[in-house]
């Protein structure tokens, strides 16, 4: 194990910048996910770090020791690709020691490895097949298992979960929190999928643009976003944002929300709003913060009831979502399964303003 640290990490091709001074620091056994949209730089990023892709400036250290410059295969890290990459004419045991075999590593140690990573990923019965007879899933775990005889400091996932079904991608998320739970290893993973970040990280850094938006724990990201786009990037359904006017109401600050009729005045707490009285600002809400009463959380300090005009209702089993109109744009509340809700019908919807958060229009960033 080993910790990473990034600092005022650049990367060029020729004059175009793709990644834009980033720092990021974990600790021994922290699992980082690398979240962003297509085209981000997260993948840059993890191939610095593999020594795949030369940085421009900055540095890499893995525990005290700069590795910026060294070759891959002295970096003491294991890479599981998005597309597996196993030797098509080997068996699972051949790909899983082939590394090892190259390395000049006794057969006997080998074979010890190999047993004790199929023991870990269940992958026994596999050991004589071909990768042409196992299934995604099983794929997957082969090629976990040939990163884990390594035994590296750091490992390094790409996307490795992309080419799966949806049911079989969260049964290997779990296998992969498990793993690390058991191991302890330090994992840099890279995926476009923000529920499997939130699902598996210990911190999280989102990226845009080449850019490190923000970097946290997922409660953090989550929970207390840095700007817009962090905010509407992060989490399913994606967080309403929905503009506002800071307004004054018996001598405390509110938030009007135009709409049907006379629209919506909620009354806020934060300071911060006070610079922005009189102009437009952004509040963003969570779905879950937006519910029906019965639903509401019973230890927010901040609940207001406001009846809203409800468009759509969608069912989803456990939750029932609705559909709502707030300054101009749909607002999506998150609802219990049984709760009483009717499209076309006008319902209270419990907005928890304890959760809250707010945004600078023109600058996005967060108003505190």
């Amino acid at each position: 194990m080993a910790s990473l640290t990034i600092e005022n990490l650049r990367k060029n091709y020729g004059a175009v910048e793709v990644l834009k001074g980033i720092d990021i620091e974990i600790d021994d056994g922290g699992f980082l996910v690398l979240v962003g949209p297509s085209g981000c730089g997260k993948s840059t990023l993890l191939n610095t770090i593999a020594g795949l892709e030369e940085i421009t400036s900055g540095d890499i250290k893995i525990g005290p020791k700069s590795v910026a410059g060294l070759h891959p295969s002295k970096r003491d890290i294991a890479m599981v690709f998005q597309s597996y990459a196993l030797y098509p004419n080997m068996t699972v045991a051949q790909n899983i020691s082939f590394g090892m075999e190259i390395r000049g590593i006794d057969k006997s140690e080998r074979e010890a490895a190999i047993q004790k990573v199929a023991d870990m990923l269940q992958i026994g019965e596999l050991l004589n097949r071909k990768p042409s007879q196992l299934s995604g899933g099983q794929r997957q775990r082969v090629a976990m298992g040939r990163a884990l005889v390594r035994d590296p400091q750091v490992f390094l996932f790409d996307e490795p979960l992309s080419n799966l079904d949806a049911k079989l991608r969260v049964d290997m998320r779990t296998e992969i929190k498990r793993l690390h739970q058991r191991m302890g290893t330090t994992i840099v993973y890279v995926t476009h999928d923000q529920i499997e970040a939130l699902t598996l990280a210990t911190k999280i850094a989102v990226l845009k643009d080449g850019h490190l938006q923000q970097f946290g724990t997922p409660a953090q990201v989550y929970n207390d976003p840095e700007n817009m786009f962090v905010a509407d990037f992060m989490g399913s359904p994606s967080m309403n944002l929905i503009e506002a006017t800071v307004v004054e109401q018996n001598g405390k600050l509110a938030i009007h929300i135009a709409g049907d009729g006379a629209g919506v005045t909620l009354p806020v707490t934060l300071d911060g709003l006070r610079n922005h009285l009189g102009n437009k600002v952004m509040f963003g809400i969570r779905p879950e913060a937006l519910t029906d009463p019965e639903g509401a959380d019973r230890t927010g300090s901040d609940i207001i009831q406001q009846d809203c005009l409800i468009e759509v209702v969608e069912p989803a089993g456990s939750d029932t979502f609705a559909v709502t109109h707030l300054g101009g744009v749909e607002a999506i509340a998150r609802l219990r399964a049984d709760a009483a809700i009717e499209p076309g019908q006008t319902a209270p919807l419990a907005f928890n303003m304890t959760k809250a958060v707010f945004f600078d229009p023109q600058t996005t960033a967060r108003i505190r």
